[in-house]
């Protein structure tokens, strides 16, 4: 790859102060990161110091680990590091220290803290909040608010909690709930990145973190847009210890808030810590009409695209009831075309695309099954984790944060994973996989199914009695469609003839970092506090639900599609001059 000028400025970038690389979309961020982790590993002669690399996800982390590879020719490999975040301050900056920071006597000379899914419902309030007993699990403590926030996954009872202002007696009573939690050595991931900063607040644990900025004096953190305030106290502090930090993203994508991310927060710490700034201002990605519109989206100047993409005006269509009467129209309109994604902002809205309607109960079991039994080694893996997760929420399982979702009982990941494996084949040997039958057969096949499941010799040791409440399982198909085929419902496979569906279903979340062909962005029905309609994205240019719409634009090469509900004569001209041609 031949690099320009703005790109080798980054890769020559010093490694012994603060760095800010700002990526537009389609930048070619990730290669040029690659390049410059290559190259200093290469000049690299602080033996047995060496550089850390962190990134967001398992995904992003395993693709710059490839990029690097090929760039090295081997395996990055000590004294260097690539992880996400999450992972380097549980393994790096607790783990060693977790005993002393939460009293946790360790199992058989383990003192790990194991990481739980925040939906797990142990170690409760000793008092009643709000008439609940909540479990340590499903609340932390934010630096922002400076107050407990609540994640129960009742929007109700979290709205309750989180408006209400609690007196020393409940106060008390959720720290030592939380310090309960963790003396049983368990935490949730937002538990680390607390437990990290009341180690930094030990004198004792100083000569702990010189080790760690000994270990890594240069720290590259990949979409630096994501990290929460919390995370950003931890770079702070390390900072303080030596550790030079290297910024690499867009703060025009940061779309977590759900996770506590704002991009202010992140731009007050580069100017505290006198950050130098770098900058990648082509997008190699698009054609100038796609970077144009989303330039518009958040009223920033004009961003140059790749000139050998032609340049498509992007356009609107739109729909009466449900977005799903659009789809022969996209079908048919992007069939020349490999890398199609349909993009929504939340599943509910993609579910109403694929299927007219949500996808959600029975179903969703069916889904699995059915796909297992395609023998799609493709799907396999999205397959076990929606049996999984039915499962465990079927038998009120309290789960770990990998596995997936499994079960705290469970010691080995890797054994949880064959039981669902197992589980799976025999579900489809017992005819759970077929979808050429109707939903009552369905739903009575695959009750027989899960009734003998306790009794198979896969069965894990661990949860054997758990699975005896499938003894007693009843499954009934949904009001309506007992006669109706499950195929008709569910193989959206087959969508016309026997012309397979070359369409992909994602969320904004979910293509963050990708390139596509074709991405058709839909628009909810109404505007909401969901932020899934276009009238929220367009509302104020600096907010979340504009960089959502800024993220999801910015993922084709050739064409972009919005699909909204149909428009009224006031807003058309608001779309058009956006940079849209309306129908």
């Amino acid at each position: 790859m031949d690099f320009t000028k703005e790109q080798l400025d980054y890769i020559d970038a010093p490694l012994d102060r603060h760095v800010y690389l700002k990526a537009c979309p389609g930048s070619g961020k990730t290669e040029v990161v690659a390049a410059m982790v290559s190259k200093s590993v290469r000049q690299w002669s602080r033996f047995p110091s060496g550089i850390a690399v962190l990134t967001f996800s398992n995904s992003a982390t395993d693709e710059l680990r490839g990029r690097v590879r090929k760039h090295l020719k081997e395996p990055i490999g000590f004294p260097h590091y690539i992880s996400t975040f999450d992972g380097f301050v549980l393994t790096r900056l607790v783990a060693n220290i977790a005993s002393e920071l939460t009293g946790y006597k360790g199992k058989e000379g383990d003192f790990r803290i194991r990481i739980v899914e925040k939906t797990a419902n142990i170690y409760r309030t000793h008092n009643s909040i709000c008439d609940r007993k909540i479990s340590a699990c499903r609340y932390n403590f934010d630096l922002e608010r400076a107050r407990f926030i609540f994640s129960t996954g009742e929007r109700g009872l979290d709205n309750q909690l989180n408006s209400t202002v609690f007196d020393k007696n409940i106060h008390d009573d959720l720290v030592a709930t939380k310090r309960n939690l963790w003396q049983a050595g368990l935490a949730t991931h937002g538990d680390i990145d607390m437990l990290a900063l009341m180690a930094f607040k030990e004198p004792k644990l100083a000569v702990h973190f010189s080790r760690i900025a000994r270990r890594f004096p240069v720290v590259i953190v990949d979409e630096c847009q994501d990290l929460s305030l919390e995370q950003l106290r931890i770079v702070e502090k390390l900072s303080e210890f030596g550790v030079r930090f290297h910024f690499v993203g867009d703060l025009n994508q940061s779309i977590y808030g759900f996770r506590k991310s704002n991009p202010e927060n992140v731009s007050k710490l580069m100017a505290k810590l006198e950050f130098e700034s770098y900058e990648l201002s082509t997008n190699w990605r698009s054609g100038q009409a796609i970077v144009d519109l989303c330039s518009n989206i958040l009223g920033t100047g004009q961003v140059m695209s790749n000139q050998n993409i032609a340049s498509v005006m992007p356009m609107i269509l739109e729909y009466e009831r449900c977005p799903s009467e659009l789809l022969p129209t996209i079908r048919n309109f992007t069939q020349a075309y490999t890398n199609v994604v349909v993009v929504a902002r939340g599943y509910t809205t993609l579910n109403r695309l694929r299927n007219g309607e949500s996808v959600e109960g029975v179903e969703l079991l069916a889904v699995a099954c059915i796909g297992a039994g395609s023998g799609s080694v493709k799907d396999i893996k999205e397959n076990l984790r929606v049996f999984a997760k039915w499962l465990a929420e079927r038998l009120h399982l309290q789960v770990t944060k990998v596995g997936p979702h499994c079960p705290i009982a469970m010691e080995s990941k890797l054994a949880w994973r064959k039981f669902i494996h197992e589980s799976l084949k025999f579900m489809v040997a017992n005819g759970a996989g077929n979808p050429d039958q109707t939903w009552s057969m369905w739903v009575r096949t695959a009750k027989l199914a899960l009734r003998q499941l306790p009794d198979q010799v896969f069965v894990p040791a661990e949860i054997r009695k758990y699975l005896e409440a499938l003894r007693h399982l009843n499954l009934v198909a949904r009001k309506g469609q007992g006669a109706k085929l499950v195929s008709a419902r569910l193989m959206r496979q087959k969508v016309h003839g026997d012309q397979a569906d070359a369409m992909r279903y994602e969320t904004i979340h979910g293509v963050k970092g990708e390139t596509h062909d074709v991405t058709v962005v839909v628009s909810s029905l109404q505007p909401g506090s969901h932020l899934s309609h276009w009238q929220d994205w367009l509302r104020d240019p600096e907010s979340e639900a504009a960089r959502f719409a800024y993220v999801a634009s910015s993922r084709p090469r050739h064409i972009l599609i919005w699909a909204v509900k149909k428009l009224k004569p006031a807003e058309r001209p608001v779309l058009a001059k956006l940079g849209f041609k309306l129908p």
